[in-house]
């Protein structure tokens, strides 16, 4: 399997997103030829070429709903025929809240958001008796070698990390404009935190929420219950994280 990970927000002081999310599309390696084939087609399709990079910020406008369809039927598609149509694909998300203060974690320790999204991928894996390669979107060379230190420290120096052991240990590091796992993991980030800042708890009274809870329900039909690599448990897959174990590390 190659569990794909990219961010809607982060959870900063800086960073005026109200509920950041992490997220995970995990994709068995026998399904990855078949769904880039299927994007490839979908952008020429709509767009007329292949070199459109599937992005959450881009498409999930309103305008998106009263003037720029193409956005909408884009998403729509690959939501309805990649995402929800691909034999044993699944998508975890660890849902925050915004913070007010830095997160206090040390240098090579991975939080806790991103160490729960890790339980998940490594759960499903587990379920599936496959081992899983895990795709950062690559940012530059310096954060993409901190991320694999904590990866690797997480892995090989925690007693939860020992559990883990459906994780292939190495990071892969792959640019999202080349890239559609991580166009996919992007996608299904941005509908998440959309849904939680503008759908849960409210009543939907426009047609852009109504679009965003739309897709919101197709995703979670992706997900499921995984095991723990605490004894006797199972995980959502996607988790809302109480602030104090976002904040408390």
């Amino acid at each position: 399997m190659i569990a794909y990970i990219d961010e809607s927000g982060f959870p900063h002081p800086s960073d005026e997103t109200k509920n950041p999310v992490l997220a995970a599309v995990c994709i068995p390696k026998e399904e990855v030829r078949s769904i880039m084939q299927r994007m490839y087609n979908i952008k020429l399709d709509i767009y007329g070429r292949d070199d459109v990079e599937l992005k959450a910020v881009n498409v999930l406008k309103p305008k998106s709903i009263t003037r720029n369809f193409n956005n909408r039927i884009f998403t729509d598609r690959v939501v309805d025929e990649i995402l929800n149509n691909t034999t044993y694909l699944r998508i975890f998300a660890i849902v925050m809240d915004q913070v007010t203060e830095s997160l206090q974690v040390e240098r090579k320790t991975f939080p806790n958001h991103y160490r729960f999204l890790l339980q998940r991928i490594n759960g499903c894996s587990q379920l599936r008796g496959k081992k899983c390669i895990v795709a950062f979107d690559s940012q530059d060379e310096g954060n993409d070698k901190l991320i694999s230190d904590k990866m690797k420290n997480y892995l090989f120096r925690s007693e939860e990390g020992n559990k883990c052991t459906s994780i292939i240990e190495s990071a892969f590091f792959v640019s999202s404009k080349v890239e559609e796992g991580i166009q996919l993991a992007d996608l299904c980030a941005g509908i998440i935190r959309k849904y939680y800042e503008l759908c849960l708890g409210k009543e939907i009274t426009d047609p852009f929420s109504a679009w965003i809870n739309e897709l919101y329900i197709k995703i979670h039909r992706r997900t499921c219950l995984v095991p723990s690599p605490h004894d006797n448990q199972q995980l959502h897959g996607i988790y809302k994280i109480p602030q104090r174990l976002l904040i408390n590390q």
